[in-house]
């Protein structure tokens, strides 16, 4: 017997498999757990089975889905979940509020009452037990693991379609439609990177003339730049594909320095960065610098299409660096496209006023 994220579980090696299982009690009391697992060496897997129309627990459900779904691959090879991480946090901050809830149980209240729990705080929080309130854009995402999961369960036959749980997911602010995309102005970014040191403003750096998410940058490996042909794979090869497209950026005559001393720093290992969790330190620096209410490194990449649209770079060539479809570009950033435009225009009318004055 050992805990895991403060619930009991049970491990054996499997000779069929050769490999280690594990199997939750369900529990968190050590007496509960010590019985449980008596009734374990008994009856094995099946005391957690479905018996008569007790149906099968949120718990079960999410245990399945992770270790038969999420932690298996494809046919080539590749993980079924690009980001297991999240889908693991997820699965721990819905068991921590579900626990054993029967999956034919969970409604629209319960729902509810989950989305507040996460908007508050009481639940949900990192691996150290730092507490974390969740937005309805995680909120959305973590409930749709759920509804992933039962869609597992039911193609496994562990549950029917009359006792499927009905989800429902809170609405989500689009960017660009109920309210603009955050950014840094340039002057602002400029104070962030002075302010940073070594690898973290090696990071900021990067982030911004790559445009590229957090992870893409921070999780860099040596085999993805190609300094012949001066370019960054961003998508790395043995990653499975998302709809967050991670495109092939050029290495800008501004990336060449710090990319350089990055990759000196580096020698020896396979990873460009030593850190590859950037969250924390960004957000203290902008809490430094007075940028507390836009303290997040995805604010980087926003300022990145923002700063080029401003410059007139078009839309077409801002979609192509950030890997998002121009329709994407044109709803979350358009308006400053638009502004530019404008003043493009106004311009133009003061010279042909001019003329026709003259």
């Amino acid at each position: 017997m050992d805990t895991r994220d403060g619930r009991w579980v049970v491990k054996w090696w499997d000779r069929d498999t050769q490999q280690t299982r594990c199997l939750s009690l369900r529990t968190s009391d050590e007496t509960e757990a010590r019985e449980r697992y008596a009734a374990f060496l008994v009856e094995g897997e099946a005391i957690f089975k479905p018996r008569g129309n007790d149906g099968i627990t949120v718990s079960r459900t999410l245990d399945d889905y992770y270790t038969e779904h999420v932690c298996e691959t494809d046919d080539a090879g590749k993980p079924n979940c690009a980001d297991t991480e999240r889908q693991a946090i997820a699965i721990r901050h819905l068991k921590n509020y579900f626990k054993d809830v029967l999956l034919s149980d969970v409604d629209i209240p319960m729902c509810r009452r989950y989305a507040a729990a996460r908007r508050e705080g009481s639940i949900g929080g990192d691996r150290f037990g730092h507490r974390r309130r969740g937005g309805n854009g995680t909120i959305r995402r973590e409930l749709n693991v759920l509804v992933a999961a039962a869609n597992h369960a039911l193609r496994w036959k562990r549950t029917t379609q009359d006792k499927m749980p009905s989800i429902e997911l809170p609405e989500a602010k689009t960017l660009g439609q109920d309210e603009e995309a955050p950014f840094y102005t340039k002057a602002e970014l400029r104070r962030l990177i002075d302010a940073a040191e070594d690898e973290l403003k090696w990071f900021i750096e990067l982030a911004y003339w790559t445009g590229a998410r957090r992870r893409s940058i921070s999780e860099l490996d040596r085999s993805q730049v190609s300094w012949e042909r001066k370019r960054i794979l961003l998508q790395k090869p043995d990653k499975k594909a998302t709809k967050k497209r991670q495109p092939i950026v050029p290495i800008l005559p501004e990336m060449e320095r710090p990319l350089r001393a990055l990759w000196d720093a580096s020698e020896g290992r396979t990873r460009l960065f030593s850190n590859i969790d950037f969250y924390v330190r960004f957000k203290a620096l902008c809490m430094a610098q007075g940028l507390a209410d836009r303290a997040h490194p995805h604010l980087i990449r926003h300022s990145r299409a923002t700063h080029l649209l401003q410059d007139g770079v078009s839309l077409y060539a801002v979609s192509r660096l950030l890997g998002d479809t121009m329709e994407t570009i044109e709803r979350v950033y358009g308006h400053h496209s638009h502004e530019n435009l404008a003043e493009q225009i106004g311009g133009s009318n003061a010279r042909a006023d001019d003329h026709v004055a003259a």
